[in-house]
């Protein structure tokens, strides 16, 4: 007995030891709650100065507004003026010098440090009793030493030679999706490599063997039970096979009744689920089945992060671009399917921070717009020379900071006056949108109109045309898409100061790329989206072009294509061969055009078309070449012409082509000869054309 007693003391002074060491928590774990502590401080300093000059820039608006309507300001009302403004640039030099958050390169001492403030404090717990009971002995109860040895002996006899076993706790799911770029920190005798996927209790069924689902519903099941989604004990029910595929998983599952658990509770605690099941939140996606009720939702698991690696927009991809129908290769999603922007009804906007990626997805943007020819780009640039790449190729380019304000303030008002052109043809032809009648798109008078504003707050902002400005680009997000006048909107930051919900209310994509904080996040996809489970703010700062899409009310997580290189040489060559060369920015300012003479009709020189048919005719079937077929089909539509479209779509052939052979047989005079009307040499690139609009 008195054997069994000393070896029960012994465990119990040993596992007492253990846990008063601190040796219960990992080195993990410690350097995370450091870098945690460390992050929440630095975004502390950033909401706050954030705020104040939020606060600063109001007070400077206000008094700027005061200043306009009663023609000036009282010496006190100046005083406060200049305070606020320095008030604004004092809190936004902080925000620049405080910069992104950077994980700092932590060294054990420190780690030391803070397990030697755990065990301090946990002794202190254990000596408290002890203290008491001495206390107690030396006053007036005599019998409190005695009954606490007594206790003790009991303990350690029951206790008797079972040893208890000293482990270290694993480290909470939730530090380690708030932490996400900490690696952890090695054990000893198993060195772990950099980027080395840890060991996951899920393992997948073998690819190609019949799945066995019952590990994979009870993984499930405990993974949402301990995120009390659903209460423990119960478990989901499978819908069908489980997918296995070489690199990811899926399961397509539906909570248990009499729950009240729905897709929209995994979404919140997405990071968590992936926690219980040994994946990053990066390599578990969580998916609402279409059609299906809220209690029925996918689950994806990934071997590794499926948006980690770059995928390249190659010249190929935008050869043969239409932006109406097929649309502009913008990004990726996880499974690698491309996702397409299409200008038909839809505005988009951009945001995230500073060095997060816009600038990638913009560039998709402008260069696709630029290789069809129905789109004419108005390129307002606020952060120059950020677009500069495109200045001689865009049909307006606006980017000096002297004056691209009030430029831009005219041109978006000559848009908002073009609508009302556009609306009355249309009304002519008895339809109301573009979208009811698509041959038009790109005619005479009716070309898409796509304008790009890079960093828009430089011009809602603007003192003095700000609220011109945001006026006319309400205008053109209520009531725009409909006669072919699209917004491209880029931000680092927005709220109602930057873009008011007139504006953002009626735009159709939001795009958001990293931000710092699930505030910001929510400006760019909607209000509430962050408590969804839709935050870019949990997103890896490191993957440029890493963002959450908002359409159509749903979210999808993707990363931009990326275009660069001898890529981007390519795309530029393709638009220069497309558009006019040698064109000037529309911001460097014109002489005023000399009238001058119509120009004499061309001779028409119809050896040309002779020697061209008779050495199609030797080298393809009769009838059989694309070319001969199109002249046929405008010379059988003689002056009631033919549209580009109509001819692309009879021969089957892409509309940029036959733009292409209408240009050079206009060019030899053969079109007017003909005597089609105009609108049939819509490819033609000659001055006139252009300056006529």
């Amino acid at each position: 007995m008195n054997h069994r007693t000393r070896s029960g003391a012994r465990h119990l002074a040993i596992y007492l030891a253990h846990w008063a060491g601190a040796h219960t928590v990992s080195n993990e774990e410690l350097l995370r709650r450091i870098v945690k502590a460390r992050a929440e401080a630095h975004q502390e300093q950033v909401e706050e100065h954030r705020r104040l000059a939020r606060k600063a820039l109001k007070t400077v608006e206000k008094l700027t507004r005061i200043s306009e309507e009663d023609g000036g300001l009282t010496p006190a009302a100046k005083a406060q003026l200049k305070g606020a403004k320095f008030e604004a640039d004092r809190h936004a030099n902080a925000l620049r010098a405080l910069g992104e958050f950077e994980v700092p390169n932590l060294d054990p001492g420190q780690v030391r440090h803070r397990r030697k403030r755990i065990a301090a404090a946990r002794v202190a717990v254990l000596a408290a009793p002890a203290a008491g009971i001495v206390t107690l002995s030396a006053t007036t109860t005599w019998w409190a030493a005695p009954a606490a040895a007594l206790l003790g002996a009991v303990g350690s006899w029951a206790r008797g030679p079972r040893p208890f076993p000293l482990t270290t706790r694993p480290v909470p799911a939730d530090l380690i999706a708030e932490t996400p770029l900490v690696l952890p920190i090695a054990p000893a005798a198993q060195p772990v490599v950099a980027g080395t996927i840890p060991a996951q209790p899920l393992e997948p069924p073998t690819v190609g063997a019949e799945p066995n689902p019952e590990p994979l519903i009870d993984a499930i099941s405990e993974a949402l039970a301990a995120c009390r989604v659903i209460p423990a004990g119960r478990k989901v029910d499978l819908m069908e096979k489980p997918d296995v595929q070489a690199g990811h998983w899926s399961a397509v599952v539906r909570l248990p009744n009499t729950t009240g658990a729905e897709f929209k509770d995994v979404l919140k605690v997405r990071s968590k689920v992936a926690g219980e099941l040994g994946l990053d939140m990066a390599r578990l996606h969580v998916e609402q089945i279409p059609g299906a009720d809220a209690k029925t939702l996918r689950l994806i698991g990934f071997d590794v992060d499926p948006l980690a690696q770059v995928r390249l927009c190659t010249a190929d991809m935008l050869a043969d671009v239409d932006v109406w129908e097929r649309g502009i290769p913008v990004a990726v999603d996880v499974f690698g399917r491309l996702l397409y922007l299409r200008l038909q009804d839809v505005s988009i906007l951009l945001g995230g921070s500073s060095r997060s990626g816009k600038g990638a997805a913009l560039r998709l943007i402008i260069a696709g717009c630029l290789l069809d020819a129905r789109v004419r780009l108005h390129l307002i640039d606020g952060k120059h020379p950020g677009q500069f790449r495109w200045s001689q190729l865009a049909q307006t380019y606006i980017y000096n900071p002297k004056t691209r304000a009030e430029e831009a303030k005219t041109k978006l008002a000559g848009l908002v006056a073009e609508m009302a052109s556009r609306a009355g043809r249309l009304a002519s032809l008895g339809i109301e949108s573009l979208a009811e009648r698509p041959d038009l798109v790109g005619t005479e008078g009716l070309t898409l109109e796509v304008v790009v504003v890079d960093e828009v707050s430089v011009f809602t902002g603007d003192p003095k045309h700000g609220a011109a400005i945001t006026s006319d680009l309400a205008e053109l997000a209520q009531r725009g898409l409909g006669f072919g006048i699209i917004l491209v909107l880029a931000t680092q930051l927005n709220d109602t100061t930057v873009l008011p919900k007139k504006i953002t209310g009626n735009v159709v994509w939001r795009w958001c790329m990293y931000t710092t904080d699930a505030d910001d996040s929510n400006t760019i996809l909607g209000k509430g989206a962050a408590g969804r489970g839709w935050s870019t703010h949990l997103l890896d700062p490191n993957q440029r072009g890493s963002g959450i899409l908002r359409r159509d009310g749903g979210f999808t997580t993707l990363r931009s294509l990326w275009l660069d290189g001898a890529d981007m040489a390519e795309v530029q060559d393709m638009v220069r061969a497309l558009r006019v060369q040698g064109a000037v920015p529309a911001a460097a300012p014109q002489p005023k055009a000399v009238p001058q003479p119509a120009p004499a009709a061309p001779v028409t020189d119809w050896s040309v078309l002779d020697r061209w048919l008779t050495e199609s005719a030797a080298t393809t079937q009769a009838g059989a070449d694309p070319k001969a077929q199109a002249f046929d089909l405008i010379r059988q539509a003689g002056p009631q012409g033919i549209k580009r479209a109509a001819v692309a779509d009879a021969l089957g052939t892409p509309a940029n082509t036959v733009g292409g052979w209408l240009k050079s047989w206009t060019e030899q005079g053969l079109i007017q000869a003909l005597g089609a009307p105009p609108h049939t040499r819509y490819a033609a690139t000659d001055a006139a054309t252009d300056d006529g609009q």
